[in-house]
């Protein structure tokens, strides 16, 4: 029997495995696969629930906490919508209409009824269609079949998640242990600050392996290194995700001035997760970033980082973030210049595939095994 060209062929012990075939990044039949059978069928982070949705009449700002509020949102391809009903149930949906798929929504705001764009067919914030102008005439027409199609939606501390596979597991089994593993941080009062997207020359799957591994921290990142206490640095598997341990190391009197983390912090170890398959929570002493990597095609990755701090107005909070923001854009233009290397390299007539290092890139092996498992299902 032929093999399944989706199939990434890992073997399942690190020890004996080889890295990814080099087609896994480089051909786009590849990525719309991973859109039907990974990106479909797992929690995709779209906000969260201080999300603006524009002022009232009178200037108060809004957000999706909000009743009668909605946001627009790009999930891989996937127009959707969120909207916040009168009753204070938050919902998602697709954004397409039922006529002939324009926008049901555009932007974000506060409405009690939804109007497409295009003929004006209207829905409730529940998702029923009640307004559908001149189709007099139509046989067999039930409106009660055509409302908005509904999505999963759940929620996590601040963060909204949609899933399209109405039978996926939860969200809580997803994120496993990383409520508890990150109990000692606040997220309670934290406001987004800064956004900043970066484009970047190569398939999100390198992005990825990227940010899974700690191997190239002592070659790459100069600063960061000084941060971490390297020879303690590891990575732990579960399910769904994995978590990178970087111990903060202790600081010594020559180097007190080069350092961005000191003694007295606050929490002493910053705290990287990983979901499946596309979003990192980077928790700090201070902050909390999300990065989540979204395919543009083959060979183009949007990465989007956010960053949330508590009491984000005061000078002192703003200082702290110039600086947070920096040091991590620091880091990133390094991994931007080693993702598009990388890329170049996968397109190579001398490379296919290589070989893990076991004690370095067990979250890369993990995130690779998951590919196989959901690039192998119908």
């Amino acid at each position: 029997m032929p093999q399944n060209p989706l199939h990434p062929d890992v073997h399942e012990q690190i020890e004996s495995a080889h890295t990814l075939a080099s087609k896994f990044y480089t051909d786009p039949a590849i990525l719309d696969a991973e859109k039907s059978r990974i990106f479909r069928r797992t929690w995709q982070l779209v906000g969260t629930l201080s999300q603006p949705c524009g002022q009232t009449a009178n200037g108060v700002p809004l957000t999706i906490s909000d009743p009668e509020t909605f946001f627009t949102v790009d999930v891989i391809g996937e127009p959707v919508v969120i909207v916040r009903d009168q009753q204070g149930a938050l919902r998602a949906f697709s954004n397409v209409c039922r006529h002939r798929a324009g926008p049901i929504a555009q932007g974000s705001g506060c409405k009690n009824v939804l109007r497409c764009g295009y003929h004006g067919w209207t829905y409730t914030l529940d998702g029923r269609l009640i307004g559908t102008p001149d189709v007099e005439g139509v046989e067999f027409f039930d409106r009660s079949t055509m409302g908005m199609v509904p999505l999963r939606l759940e929620t996590w501390e601040r963060l909204i998640f949609v899933n399209f596979d109405q039978n996926v597991e939860p969200l809580s089994t997803y994120l496993g242990e990383i409520p508890k593993q990150a109990r000692g941080f606040q997220f309670a009062g934290l406001q987004l600050v800064e956004r900043r997207d970066y484009i970047i020359n190569c398939n999100w799957k390198v992005y990825v392996d990227n940010y899974l591994e700690g191997y190239h921290i002592p070659i790459a990142h100069p600063g960061l290194m000084r941060e971490i206490d390297y020879a303690n640095y590891r990575t732990d598997t579960y399910r769904y995700y994995s978590q990178q341990f970087a111990p903060i190391r202790v600081m010594k009197p020559e180097d007190a001035g080069e350092r961005f983390y000191g003694p007295g912090s606050g929490l002493q170890e910053a705290l990287y997760f990983w979901i499946f398959p596309n979003l990192m929570l980077n928790i700090y002493p201070d902050n909390l970033s999300t990065n989540l990597v979204v395919p543009l095609s083959h060979d183009s990755t949007l990465t989007i980082f956010e960053w949330f701090f508590h009491d984000g107005h005061s000078e002192k909070v703003l200082e702290r973030m110039k600086r947070a923001i920096a040091f991590s854009d620091e880091v990133q233009q390094e991994d931007i210049d080693l993702c598009r290397n990388v890329q170049r390299g996968l397109n190579s007539a001398t490379y296919d595939r290589g070989r893990y290092s076991v004690k370095r890139e067990n979250g890369v092996h993990h995130f690779h095994m998951l590919l196989s498992e959901f690039l192998s299902k119908p």
